[in-house]
């Protein structure tokens, strides 16, 4: 029958049962120091991931709890090392490879207990953001305070990413370690700001947002020229469908300019026809020339392993 014990799960991110696969161990006798090592390989009985196990009996270094009962010393630990109680960020690989490296190398420092090392690199991914985005300013204080004002992190982000750097500042100049508890506080807030800016971008590019910005506009209207009938004569609103609610609140500004951008042959794939008077409003209308709309060229991101 296999030995099934407790052990925490890199991936699982917690405790869980794990089935002994092999084990080796090596004990002293009782006639010079009483100590034993147990080297495990073994599994998840969750998520089948499988981990060296190794644990220390020191028998000899014994204590008394407050029932009463003696128990002696045992450190474990688990390899490859990763923190306890946290998963790493889920497609990680939509980060940009040097953020990405910084973060990981950051995991790595944590998860060998070297909390000033790893202070130093939640600092440094924060860096490493403001640099990927091109914000401007010559501490990272005022780059941290472009974030928010960018609108890529809250008010609230922007202040708790402060006091990140000024952990990450006590670290590196007064070799000051922090607590793992405020360590663990600044990894979840790093992550957040990851998670926002980063993966949850990339994963969102499949829902339909809010258009803000005629540069915005122009790629969905070519995208919905093309699934209109060629020649068809047709209102700005018809073409674009149930997507006119992305545009609703600057739709007459992007008319207007879009008219511009047809008279000076800008844009070829749309002709100005005529304005009807519809219900007492006057709806310009336009003809669709699809023969005028180029391919859509697809980017392939090498960046993203399959």
């Amino acid at each position: 029958m296999s030995k099934i014990i407790w052990s925490d799960c890199r991936s699982c991110g917690s405790a869980t049962r794990h089935e002994v696969l092999n084990q080796h161990q090596l004990e002293t006798g009782v006639d010079v120091y009483h100590e034993c090592n147990t080297w495990q390989i073994v599994s998840c009985l969750g998520c089948e991931t499988v981990a060296l196990r190794h644990r220390y009996d020191d028998f000899e270094n014994v204590s008394v709890d407050d029932e009463g009962n003696t128990y002696h010393e045992t450190e474990t630990n688990v390899y490859p090392k990763f923190i306890k109680n946290h998963r790493k960020l889920t497609h990680a690989y939509y980060l940009p490879h040097l953020i990405r490296k910084v973060y990981l190398q950051t995991l790595a420092a944590y998860s060998e207990n070297a909390y000033v090392l790893a202070s130093i690199g939640l600092r440094a991914t924060i860096e490493a953001v403001c640099g990927h985005l091109k914000l401007s300013g010559s501490t990272l204080e005022k780059r941290i305070d472009q974030l928010f004002r960018a609108g890529y992190v809250s008010n609230g982000d922007k202040k708790r990413l402060h006091a990140i750097r000024f952990l990450g500042n006590d670290a590196a100049h007064e070799i000051k370690e922090p607590k793992e508890s405020e360590l663990r506080v600044a990894l979840e807030i790093v992550e957040h700001m990851l998670n926002s800016v980063f993966i949850l971008e990339r994963k969102a590019k499949s829902l339909e947002t809010v258009i803000e910005s005629y540069v915005e506009f122009l790629p969905m209207l070519e995208d919905c020229v093309k699934k209109t009938e060629n020649n068809k004569i047709v209102s700005l609103t018809t073409i674009l469908g149930r997507r006119r609610r992305l545009v609703d609140k600057d739709i007459d500004s992007f008319e207007d300019q879009l008219k511009q951008d047809i008279v000076s042959e800008k844009i070829n794939y749309l002709a100005i026809d005529r304005v009807e008077k519809i219900s007492g409003k006057d709806i310009q209308l336009y003809s669709v020339i699809l023969k005028d709309v180029e391919t859509q060229e697809f980017e392939f991101d090498d960046d993203i392993p399959f």
